[in-house]
């Protein structure tokens, strides 16, 4: 796994591509030459320029690219491309071959989303959870104890939870693409572009939100987001921010990621198993 390379806006970087490295200039600052097989994935925020050499190296590399601004009100992905479906595309299938697979998929989703939420909880009302983890809590509880704990409006929730969600969802791709499974092929984001990666990102909902509480909770003192006009947005120093925080915690979210695509391919087999003997 490679390192996560973010390039902002900021000091209006070029990029291009020198070789099998690419080359980064900014303003007032010596240029630096990057291996592209060092890199797992990049972040590309605000408007940067890059030629289309850089796009084609990481293409080759098998790196997925996310551009998104600091209001994630854009956001698109770049993917790898080549003619041969994944690995594992016919198997994937399965999860969508009846009903039963397709219940049976969600409520998989399900108590793995609940968990990574209790995690949540366990870390802000400590006191709550002999009741939380004897009766449970449930989705629409759960949505309202955050309401209550995140002390924000509504837009500036969605403006850092949809940052961080986009980083995250770049690292899942990478993992997708890296493991053979086509990340396109959802069961709850059924035919929605990146529906599998979807599905992924809304089982770790909790560690998005938990991420989202800590950037508020340490911007009291701070101008880490801003309004202009009726947007809100994520400052450079904001951005600092939740990069920061996010590769603090990178390898333990690599790790929950994985142990998650596990389960996934221990959940397909079992499906395919049990096809085969019907």
């Amino acid at each position: 796994m490679g390192r996560t390379l973010y390039i902002n806006q900021t000091g209006k970087p070029v990029i291009f591509r020198d070789g099998p490295s690419i080359w980064v200039k900014e303003e007032g600052k010596a240029g630096r030459r990057i291996p592209a097989r060092l890199v797992g994935r990049v972040i590309i925020i605000g408007n940067v320029k890059l030629d289309s050499g850089t796009i084609t190296l990481f293409a080759e590399n098998n790196t997925p690219i996310t551009f998104m601004n600091n209001r994630t009100d854009e956001t698109a992905v770049v993917l790898p491309y080549n003619h041969r479906l994944p690995d594992h595309y016919k198997e994937q299938k399965i999860f969508l071959e009846s009903k039963d697979n397709i219940d049976h998929f969600e409520q998989w989703v399900n108590s793995k989303r609940a968990l990574l939420q209790m995690a949540l909880l366990r870390k802000f009302l400590p006191r709550l959870m002999p009741r939380f983890e004897t009766v449970g809590f449930g989705e629409g509880n759960y949505q309202e104890i955050l309401r209550t704990l995140r002390k924000v409006g509504e837009r500036k929730w969605i403006v850092v939870n949809g940052i961080i969600t986009n980083i995250l969802r770049n690292i899942i791709v990478e993992r997708m693409i890296d493991s053979g499974l086509d990340p396109h092929l959802g069961v709850i984001h059924r035919r929605h572009n990146f529906g599998l990666a979807l599905d992924i990102c809304y089982i770790m909902g909790g560690l998005s939100d938990l991420q989202t509480l800590q950037f508020f909770n340490s911007s009291r003192d701070s101008k880490l987001i801003e309004k202009d006009r009726e947007q809100w947005f994520i400052t450079d120093e904001g951005m600092r921010n939740i990069v920061q925080r996010f590769e603090n915690r990178r390898a333990a979210i690599e790790v929950k990621i994985e142990n998650i695509l596990d389960e996934l391919f221990a959940l397909m087999r079992e499906m395919l198993t049990n096809n085969n003997s019907a």
